[in-house]
């Protein structure tokens, strides 16, 4: 049975299966990353401390009515079908309960919004759907609304003593498609079943890092000083 993580999806699985499949079969626990600035990791922090308790509606009109409720929630699925192979497993960021007693599945980014950046997210949020309407353990919350809220910072003031940034969040629904998702599952199973895929240092900066660091057992004997 392998372990999912939604994260991985939108970047890692599209951006190399050599390295996907080398970490989904556990046999590198982690890879390295590029840090992100702490001044980002503040201001998510921050907006999730504001937003949570806030009805949706407050945040953007067109959002539906519901309280937004789970912070860093985590979760674990049942194996997903048709091959039951895989189940999901990972953290999620917000989850809202909507007056009519569903939930909806919302990710808050400070990003640069545009269609198809936005699409990225399209398997990742259906990763969550189906794990929390099909937990491992625990209710079962039927998910009904999935979507980005993007944040991209328009204008800065300094009214006295302080910078106030200012932003209009745009939401972006992802239409729910089961289907696409359980295909999409079943291609990363017959992956993940098969041998390792080649390295695609074309692509991916650690293939291209691994080749670039490799020597040859005799260039490293030819180094000896005697």
């Amino acid at each position: 049975m392998y372990k999912l993580s939604p994260s991985d999806f939108k970047y890692l699985y599209e951006d190399c299966k050599h390295c996907y499949w080398q970490k989904a079969r556990g046999i590198i626990k982690e890879l390295p990353s590029i840090g992100m600035p702490g001044v980002f990791s503040r201001m998510n922090a921050l907006l999730q401390n504001a937003i949570v308790g806030m009805d949706l509606r407050e945040i953007n009109s067109a959002l539906p009515a519901g309280k937004i409720e789970v912070k860093e929630g985590f979760l674990k699925s049942k194996p997903i079908p048709p091959d039951n192979l895989c189940y999901i497993g990972g953290r999620f960021d917000i989850a809202s309960k909507l007056d009519d007693g569903t939930y909806s599945v919302i990710d808050f980014k400070i990003t640069d919004p545009n269609g198809d950046k936005i699409q990225k997210f399209f398997t990742q949020l259906h990763a969550y759907k189906f794990a929390l309407e099909n937990p491992a353990f625990g209710e079962p919350k039927k998910v009904s609304k999935m979507g980005v809220v993007a944040i991209n910072p328009e204008e800065i003031t300094f009214p006295g003593d302080i910078v106030i940034f200012k932003a209009k969040p745009q939401w972006f629904e992802i239409a729910e498609d089961m289907d696409r998702f359980f295909a999409f599952i079943s291609e990363v199973a017959r992956l993940l079943k098969g041998p390792v895929p080649d390295e695609n240092p074309d692509k991916c900066k650690w293939c291209y890092y691994r080749i670039c660091t490799r020597k040859p057992r005799n260039e490293e004997q030819e180094e000896i000083p005697f």
